[in-house]
């Protein structure tokens, strides 16, 4: 747990340009948590109204080398995995950020697997412009 910490700061420290000014903010703190909320159900007709055509996703699942997607990624994700179930457990929204810890689950005939993740969206005029990530498997 001390790692996922660390490595999470890191990420924020790092990666984020988030503006916690509300003059600079043209959503609020409620329809983004809205924009992410639906991110999270993987609907395929929703993902060009959540994502900006440049959105840029980081993810560290095991080792220290990141995985990105794009756009299109995420699309095909949705549609190669479409027994992925997102649970949120906490939301927390500051400036154009969202911040989330969540368990992703996915279930068919031959695999399960639960994972807990962290995940940072940086939003800008209603649309997902990035994505920051970090899975741990679940016991």
């Amino acid at each position: 747990m001390k790692k996922l910490f660390i490595v999470v700061s890191i990420l924020v420290l790092a990666g984020t340009s988030c503006r916690t000014n509300k003059e600079d903010s043209t959503m609020t703190l409620n329809e983004n948590k809205k924009i992410s909320t639906l991110y999270h159900e993987r609907n395929l007709d929703d993902v060009d109204k959540l994502l900006s055509d440049d959105f840029e996703g980081v993810y560290y699942s095991q080792g220290p080398k990141p995985n990105t997607w794009t756009k299109e990624d995420h699309k095909n994700a949705i549609i190669k995995f479409p027994n992925i179930k997102d649970s949120i457990l906490i939301q927390i929204a500051e400036g154009d950020c969202i911040a989330e810890r969540f368990i992703r689950t996915y279930k068919d005939a031959d695999t399960t697997f639960k994972r807990v993740a962290v995940q940072f969206k940086q939003i800008k005029n209603g649309k997902i412009i990035s994505s920051w990530e970090l899975f741990n498997p679940i016991d």
